[in-house]
């Protein structure tokens, strides 16, 4: 993926996120100028960025990539442990060789439905969190894709952004040969794919949704995907240097020019009439938010909410018990407080009278949104949130 920004937007304009320290707050202002960057994020990150984003994922079957996540740590991922890399307490356990592939794949070790996680933003994933996962691709990603067909995704991916060049040169692909890590049993298999139902549901759901996008444009997105796929494979002939090579470390710009240069060989002709075509179709994505709910006192909820995509917006806020609401209101009032941590607003404060038989067991919630504020409840009498 880094290799397909760094061809079309230049060398290092990529932002790969550090979570501590100094590392973050430069991260931070990285991506904001350059508007391009992530990693293995769950959505919400724009929530501790304090801006609306553009989301972007590709998935993959689960078991495969549960398979890859064992190789990768048998291997020490790629030789980036040695570096320095950090690993988990299963990973450094796969990395001693005293645990099988078996056991790994049994119980879920490189993590237990994974995509549906961190499309929701929920740590533990349930129902109702497929149900947002899917709500969240389907307003909130420009581009979804499948790892088998990277080719089709970055296509798309370049409809949604304005970028011109949907190719990529392969990188950190798990050296050494897949027949090492040992066998995999029946059962091991049928206990994975019980146990990450949710995330099988989301990965046929993307499919779906993907090829439905395909049949929509026809002959224009087929004929450019075609074109796409040629040069790819002349892409993929060039000697790579980073084919088993982490991406942290960037690109020389020499093996850029050349992978220009294979590109510059074509009449790009069918790509940009599709992407003309795309461009044409492009979704109206819903806003972003950001809030939280401060307290419940003599009767009136408060705290503050922002929208992200139009700061100068109010918000409309519900509060609800299940799906019924029993009061709403709007942001408006005036929390300097809230401006000065970053956020894009200073009168994002709201307070909501309840109703005088207010029930026990309400939440806040966004009105029109599946965004949820921090603490938003179910509160329950006294007044605290659980």
């Amino acid at each position: 993926m880094i290799s397909f920004f760094d061809l079309n937007k230049g060398k290092d304009q990529f932002t790969v996120f550090e979570w501590t320290g100094d590392g973050w707050d430069r991260c931070r202002a990285k991506l904001l100028q350059t508007r391009i960057g992530g990693g293995h994020q769950p959505y919400g990150i724009h929530r501790s960025l304090k801006t609306s984003l553009a989301y972007c994922t590709i998935l993959r079957d689960p078991l495969a990539r549960q398979i890859s996540h064992y190789r990768y740590a048998l291997n020490g991922k790629n030789g980036d442990v040695a570096r320095g890399a950090s690993v988990s307490a299963t990973e450094a356990l796969v990395l001693r060789g005293a645990l099988s592939l078996d056991e790994w794949v049994s119980e879920s070790l490189g993590g237990k439905n994974v995509f549906v996680q961190m499309l929701s933003g929920h740590p533990a994933p349930d129902e109702l969190s497929l149900g947002i996962a899917k709500a969240n691709l389907q307003h909130h990603f420009s581009a979804v894709g499948i790892c088998e067909n990277m080719s089709e995704f970055l296509l798309r991916l370049c409809a949604k952004t304005g970028m011109k060049l949907p190719f990529y040169f392969e990188t950190n692909i798990t050296s050494g040969s897949a027949k090492n890590i040992g066998q995999l049993s029946e059962s091991a298999k049928q206990k994975f794919v019980q146990d990450n139902s949710l995330d099988y549901e989301i990965f046929e759901y993307a499919k779906r949704e993907i090829q439905s996008d395909a049949h929509k444009s026809g002959s224009v997105f087929a004929n450019a995907l075609d074109l796409v796929h040629v040069i790819q494979a002349e892409i993929n002939q060039l000697e790579n240097p980073y084919l088993h090579s982490s991406v942290v470390f960037g690109f020389d710009e020499a093996f850029l020019v050349k992978v220009h240069g294979v590109i510059n060989r074509f009449d790009l002709a069918p790509i940009n009439e599709y992407l003309r075509f795309a461009q044409g179709e492009a979704r109206t994505f819903a806003d972003m938010y950001d809030g939280f709910v401060d307290s419940v006192l003599d009767g009136v909820v408060s705290g503050w909410a922002v929208n992200l995509s139009r700061p100068e917006q109010s918000v409309r806020l519900e509060v609800r018990v299940g799906s019924e609401v029993i009061a709403s209101g709007s942001t408006g009032e005036h929390r300097p407080d809230v401006a000065s941590a970053g956020y894009p607003s200073a009168y994002t404060g709201f307070s909501i009278a309840l109703p005088p038989d207010a029930p026990d067991g309400f939440h806040v919630a966004v009105a029109g949104s599946a965004e949820r504020l921090h603490n938003a409840g179910v509160w329950r009498r006294g007044w605290h949130c659980v």
